[in-house]
């Protein structure tokens, strides 16, 4: 049968070729074949040692896949409590208080400690830590330390303000300090440390001498009573 000119060389020479030559030589020496391309996993095991080798110059830590994402424990007044502390400013509050209840005292400072916790009836985290708060004084009161919690409003509706604390319960906020919207209260705030408009709820403890010791925005947790615990005890 006559073939087609067309037809490579390679396939005229081995179809001469007896089938045992064929299958050992296996396509060998065909000249009309192609050179191989690099195969996709040798590709892929370049990519990979490429990007794990930094390039000349650059810092490994810029090349580095970046770890998981860890929460880094928090410890409460860090690097607070080494320094003199600052006056606490003056400040003429507001007092309010539920149906019924006593009014709060006036002063911040006193012969112990004071915690000042600035919140608003708008505040759910405000809220959620109430409890906490009180908790905590009651702990260190019942443990013979001398230390108060001293709530501070910086709402600017004051109908919210009374009707969140006739709303709470009889073992919750009933009264607090009050420091109305205005020029007074930015720099109450920021002679205390804590900014002009600080995010809520803030807080800052005063220490037996009646110095602003640590200041902080930020919800507190569980964890940090500690930490309180040691502050306040001296140890």
């Amino acid at each position: 049968m006559r073939r087609r000119r067309d037809q490579p060389n390679c396939v005229r020479f081995l179809d001469r070729l007896p089938a045992l030559i064929l299958l050992g030589l296996g396509l060998v020496g065909c000249d009309d074949k192609k050179p191989d391309a690099p195969s996709a996993t040798r590709s892929r095991s370049q990519s990979v040692v490429a990007s794990a080798t930094p390039s000349v110059g650059v810092p490994a830590s810029a090349t580095a896949q970046p770890g998981p994402n860890l929460k880094k424990k928090r410890v409460l007044c860090a690097g607070q409590l080494s320094t003199p502390g600052r006056a606490v400013p003056e400040a003429e509050f507001e007092r309010a208080a539920a149906p019924g209840a006593a009014l709060p005292a006036s002063a911040l400072a006193n012969n112990g400690w004071v915690w000042v916790n600035f919140w608003a009836a708008w505040c759910a985290p405000c809220k959620e830590e109430i409890p906490r708060l009180k908790s905590w004084e009651a702990r260190l009161k019942q443990q013979g330390q001398k230390f108060r919690v001293a709530f501070i409003s910086l709402d600017d509706d004051e109908r919210q303000l009374r009707e969140l604390l006739a709303s709470q319960p009889q073992t919750g906020l009933k009264s607090s300090l009050w420091l109305k919207e205005g020029d007074a209260r930015g720099k109450f705030l920021g002679a205390a440390g804590l900014g002009e408009d600080p995010e809520l709820p803030s807080h800052f403890l005063i220490d037996p001498r009646g110095k602003i010791r640590c200041a902080f925005s930020g919800a507190v947790e569980d964890s940090d009573y500690a930490a309180l615990s040691e502050i306040v005890s001296g140890s």
